[in-house]
């Protein structure tokens, strides 16, 4: 397999660069088009907003015109008119069925090998994915993404390597949307993203640390644009458990004034480059065109070398290039006021960015939310249950009929009103001989229908959103089949289908990239320390380089990880044992039982002991 890596300078001498020159602001045009970005998907920032308040029961806030002019939310305008306004949050409940669905169909990575003579590569691999799984909690990480995907139709995460946590390993973290802009798209595999980025609200310290790249000199230089952070007050203002923070965000300026703005934009852009292909190795690579030069004094060398051997100059292997275009990655990080904090080519092995996303469905680059759905069903059930409870309230009492000449003395119609409205009000009044008493005319004034629309509206909210009773776990109605049940959970199923294959899709893409960058910076101690002795000797024969070239021929698939699952594997395996197909160690190696390493070291110990007794000299 040819080796297509980049000949990149090493990254001491980037360091030495990054230290040596001044903090620069000759890519604020880059700014600028970042910025633009962020502007462009606002309104998708708002319907989020909006999706997420009618998720957790904020369903009153929108915001009504009155014919006086005014603005004022929903929830305020029932208040004025003398009214609770009252809501029944079913979306809640639809967005838990969805996550419990999700939770209780959990899968795990595993890498195929195409080639079958690799698979043990692949199962070094798969061992390798399934670690970044445990220590980054992607299990319980997945589920609030797809939360996130459900209220607003778009996910993101980062995958990264670095010290954290005391420990230096991959790292994958979820991005909140509100701080992520991107450039429009249209593919729904997002393959035609040429800008992303995110905004970082960072401690000075945190600055520092990161983009000093050890020089004093350049601390100051950041601790001066960043004046205004104070580290010693720093997270003291910050309004806790709300959402207020993140939905004020702004493009420049960080929501706490004590912490640090930074904005980090990756964008592709176009360079030339010379094609190399090199004759003697047999590889193929690229360098800049500024390059040009040492090829030429490398061929030229080859060519000396064949004739001060006696060959024939046509038989140098030389090293052909070819002038070509080459799009790469480049992220720069960038102060509010345009300073250059760092910038370079992707200093990772898969030639991207770090981040994978998501937007669902990005139909002609529109994105719709699952919850968007069904906010109008909900909007008309609240207004139902808050009319119902109007229309009982108002007739309890009914109306009364109060004659005039009845009113008693020191009284005032208004006064009246107010005593009949209260539960256990009293009027005290002498009637007039010969004048009528006060009447009171009730009606039964619920049954207007709103009750049959109230129902209706329960069976559209389901049928719209696909999540039927059944798949909630609701009781069946008297009389149901029991086939009648499991089809109607198998058909809330289907209708979720297409919902759970894209956040599918999006974690495929994730997994990949965990992939990658694993065989970029794991050492072959740390595959070995992963692996234990499950691959035996095996795995100690394979080279750096195929562990890390593996890429091409390995797919990434998803596997069922459920007690279900691993009940039948046990049983199966136990089948096999009894049987005499397999051995003990076999079975406790390939099982999922809790005491099977215990017993393995047992038996392990027990032999090594026995090996020893029969190898010992007789006396």
């Amino acid at each position: 397999m040819a080796n297509n890596s980049y000949k990149n300078p090493s990254m001491k001498q980037l360091d030495i660069l990054k230290t040596e020159n001044e903090i620069e602001r000759s890519h604020y045009p880059i700014l600028l088009q970042a910025q633009k970005a962020w502007e462009n998907i606002e309104h998708f920032r708002q319907k989020r907003k909006r999706n997420r308040d009618y998720t957790y029961g904020k369903q009153w806030n929108d915001l009504i015109k009155l014919p006086d002019g005014r603005v004022v939310s929903e929830e305020q305008y029932i208040r004025e008119q003398g009214k609770v306004p009252l809501k029944n949050n079913l979306i809640r409940q639809m967005v838990k069925a969805v996550l419990g669905q999700f939770r209780n169909n959990q899968t795990q990575p595993v890498c195929i090998a195409r080639d079958r003579q690799e698979q043990s590569l692949g199962e070094l691999m798969s061992t390798a994915v399934q670690y970044a799984y445990q220590h980054n909690r992607l299990q319980e990480l997945d589920s609030r993404t797809l939360e996130e995907f459900l209220i607003s139709g778009i996910c993101f995460q980062k995958i990264g390597y670095g010290h954290r946590r005391g420990k230096t390993d991959v790292w994958v973290d979820e991005i909140n949307p509100n701080r992520i802009f991107f450039n429009a798209m249209e593919d729904s595999r997002h393959w035609d993203c040429t800008l992303i980025g995110e905004l970082h609200d960072m401690s000075i310290a945190e600055v520092i640390s990161r983009f000093s790249f050890g020089s004093r000199a350049r601390a100051i230089q950041l601790r001066n644009i960043y004046s205004e952070a104070d580290n010693e007050t720093i997270r003291h203002n910050f309004e806790n458990l709300t959402a207020k923070a993140i939905d004020r965000l702004d493009f420049f300026m960080p929501a706490n004034q004590d912490m640090c703005r930074v904005i980090e934009i990756w964008k592709l852009e176009s360079r030339e480059v010379l094609n190399c292909h090199d004759f003697r190795s047999g590889e193929y690579y690229h360098i800049p065109v500024t390059g040009a030069e040492d090829i030429n004094k490398e061929n030229r060398k080859r060519v000396h070398e064949a004739r001060t051997s006696g060959q024939p100059e046509e038989t140098a292997q030389l090293i052909e290039t070819e002038w070509s275009i080459m799009q790469t990655w480049r992220y720069r990080f960038f102060s509010p006021l345009g300073d250059l904090l760092d910038e370079g080519e992707t200093p990772y092995w898969h030639g991207e960015h770090p981040y994978v996303f998501k937007l669902y469905p990005l139909i002609d680059g529109e994105v719709h939310a699952f919850v968007e759905d069904v906010i109008d069903q909900q909007r008309y059930i609240n207004r139902l249950i808050t009319m119902i409870d109007f229309i009982m309230g108002s007739s309890a009492k009914g109306v009364l009929l109060f004659p005039e000449d009845q009113i008693p003395d020191g009284m005032t119609i208004e006064d009246i009103a107010d005593e009949w409205t209260k539960y256990n009000g009293i009027i005290l009044f002498r009637p007039r001989p010969g004048s009528p008493m006060p009447q009171q005319i009730a009606v039964n004034a619920t049954q207007v229908g709103a009750y049959e629309m109230l129902s209706l509206q329960m069976r559209l909210f389901e049928d719209i959103s696909g999540v039927h009773g059944a798949m909630q776990g609701k009781a069946a109605q008297s009389g149901t089949p029991a086939s009648l049940y499991a089809q109607q959970i198998q058909y809330s199923s289907t209708n979720l289908l297409d919902l759970f294959e894209s956040f599918k899709t999006f974690r495929e893409d994730r997994d990949i990239k965990i992939m990658k960058t694993i065989q970029q910076f794991y050492s072959d101690n740390r595959y070995l320390n992963l692996a234990g002795n499950n691959y035996g000797k095996e795995i100690s024969t394979y080279t750096p380089e195929e562990v890390r070239n593996t890429e091409f021929d390995l797919s990434i698939a998803e596997t069922l990880s459920t007690p279900a699952l691993r009940m039948a594997s046990n049983e199966f395996l136990m089948e096999l044992f009894r049987s005499g197909k397999i051995s003990l160690e076999m079975l406790l190696q390939n099982g999922a039982f809790p005491f099977a390493d215990k017993l393995l070291q047992a038996i392990h110990q027990s032999q090594a002991e026995s090996t020893q007794q029969n190898t010992a000299p007789q006396i």
